[in-house]
């Protein structure tokens, strides 16, 4: 069990004919993806990548993730329900990166789908009722009537603020189903840091219905602190989760962000497990930022209780900031920001040579469930993409039959021209009981290459990348490569599933694993190579996602 006080920040089916007819509910192991056919139009007033004007120039845009529409996004804010019966999220948008007033604010988009988005707006903007720039935090729906001076459908939001005397916690509510917001508290800070150097930010509010207090847990450095109050202004202090080395089996995971807590239900077991859920850097584990969740449970004074070793959530280096929605008492879903502090903000350069200034766009949508696995509970993710598509392609080819690969050792088994926003499933057998070697697939284009090196003896892969759009120091960190184990050896079938598109790829493993990352690129078309070692076939369905425009 991990101590409980104080903690530092710094997923497609055999046939596959639904992809293009029907629905379906595709596997990877026990990563799923969902697919909908293009006939599905329930949400045909809203455009993958929003309905609003879209200004972007620099070449980056994507046809299959939602992009901001101006400036630079990052950390992604919480996701909530509203009256009007839509999905509302916000995100941390810097309209103006790299230019005069530079700062984040909440932007507001709203979705029925959950790959459709709308744009609303600015809600909580920066530099106003007496904050500085507007950073990450948590909304709270007043249905219970907790707030009494505000109506039961006011939406409530606490954030940090950067002011000049540290990261302060401040509130501001709204009665126009999270669209604009008013400061609450007469415009002061509910929280302070002790210094301007202490990290206390990303605010994270629920209720404990066991005593009827609201809670907030808080990003601390190296531990998330944990307070409650009975009337959302005055906070008292409860302790906290630490996430340092002592705790950790002597490895901590730097600086702890976004904090946040949900729970699952299992099934199997019956039991109710809670999961704390956070951005950590895994440098000590071989990783880079990401989201990570810890499993346990929660006392009834509202503290989290750490049962297990904190875990990767998704395997990637681009899926960070992240927020969850409680769909059902098994199910979460999660959105992610693509992107990483390392080289998102480096020199990023568009077609003509400039620097980039329109930067981002969000992951997937993920859905999350628990299941055990050697006597502990992991989280499993699935891809939910409900996306059109159109232009499929199958082909089944083996290695006994291809030709040989430029390198002069692996068989090519299959090399083909797409489009960029691409849905890939790859279906391989084992032609003989030797199944070691290695299964290569390539991302090619104009000014990027990604290549996933699968080697199906050790049952770990290893994701590199390059582009020509990022210069300078942020470069090496972005080209830095990473191997994962999947624990996936010595089988006879396996699949792999991407979904692709201009700017991000994100690759379902076997077990529930999935690894998602940015590419920059402006290229709109691509190149797929599949390249295998070891003497075995692959099915191969490619389909493009229909793009969508403004």
């Amino acid at each position: 069990m991990l101590k409980t006080i104080k903690t530092k920040k710094n997923s497609t089916k055999y046939t596959l004919v639904a992809l293009v007819a029907g629905f379906a509910l595709l596997s990877v192991g026990s990563s799923y993806i969902h697919a909908r056919s293009a006939h599905n139009s329930s949400n045909s007033n809203l455009s993958n990548i929003a309905t609003n004007t879209n200004t972007n120039t620099d070449g980056f845009q994507q046809s299959n993730h939602y992009n901001t529409p101006k400036g630079f996004m990052n950390d992604i804010q919480t996701i909530f329900k509203g009256t009007d019966d839509y999905y509302h999220l916000y995100y941390l948008l810097n309209k103006n990166y790299k230019s005069g007033n530079d700062g984040t604010e909440w932007y507001h988009i709203r979705t029925k789908d959950w790959e459709h988005f709308e744009d609303l707006g600015v809600a909580i903007p920066k530099f106003v009722n007496g904050w500085s720039a507007v950073a990450s935090g948590s909304v709270y729906q007043n249905s219970n009537g907790f707030f009494r001076d505000l109506p039961k459908t006011a939406v409530v939001a606490y954030f940090t603020s950067y002011t000049e005397t540290g990261q302060h916690q401040y509130t501001a509510y709204s009665l126009d189903d999270g669209r604009t917001y008013h400061p609450y508290n007469h415009s002061q800070p509910v929280m302070k840091a002790q210094s301007k150097e202490q990290n206390f930010r990303d605010p994270h509010v629920w209720y404990n219905e066991s005593t009827k207090k609201l809670m907030m847990y808080l990003a601390e450095g190296d531990k998330v602190g944990i307070y409650s109050s009975t009337d959302g202004k005055k906070w008292e202090y409860q302790g906290a989760t630490m996430l340092n080395g002592s705790t950790l089996d002597g490895k901590d995971l730097g600086l702890i962000e976004c904090p946040n807590l949900k729970s699952f239900y299992d099934p199997q077991t019956k039991t109710t497990k809670h999961a704390l859920l956070f951005g950590a850097n895994g440098y000590q584990y071989g990783s880079t930022t990401g989201s990570y969740y810890m499993i346990g449970h929660l006392e009834a004074n509202g503290t989290f209780v750490a049962e297990q070793q904190p875990e990767r959530l998704d395997y990637g280096t681009d899926y960070y900031g992240a927020n969850y929605y409680q769909e059902s008492p098994t199910r979460v879903k999660s959105i992610g920001w693509m992107g990483n502090w390392e080289y998102s903000q480096g020199q990023i350069l568009k077609d003509d040579g400039q620097a980039a200034k329109h930067i981002g766009s969000m992951s997937s949508t993920h859905s999350l469930s628990i299941t055990q696995k050697d006597g502990k509970y992991v989280v499993r993710s699935r891809l939910i993409n409900n996306n059109a598509r159109t232009s499929g392609l199958r082909t089944k080819r083996s290695t006994r039959t291809s030709k040989t690969a430029p390198d002069g050792y692996h068989k090519e088994l299959l090399k083909v021209n797409r489009k960029a926003s691409q849905e890939i499933s790859l279906h391989f057998t084992n032609n003989t009981a030797n199944d070691k070697g290695h299964v290569r697939v390539f991302i090619n284009q104009k000014d990027s290459r990604v290549s996933v090196d699968l080697n199906t003896e050790t049952g770990t892969y290893e994701v590199k990348r390059n582009s020509s759009k990022i210069t300078g120091e942020a470069k090496n960190k972005y080209e830095k490569a990473y191997a994962v184990y999947n624990n996936w050896q010595n089988r006879q079938r396996y699949f792999v599933y991407l979904v692709a598109d201009k700017g991000s790829l994100e690759i379902a493993m076997p077990d529930g694993q999935i690894y998602s990352l940015m590419k920059l690129s402006s290229d709109p078309n691509m190149q797929v190579v599949v390249e295998s070692s070891t003497d075995n076939s692959v099915s191969a369905t490619l389909c493009n996602f229909q793009n969508r425009t403004r």
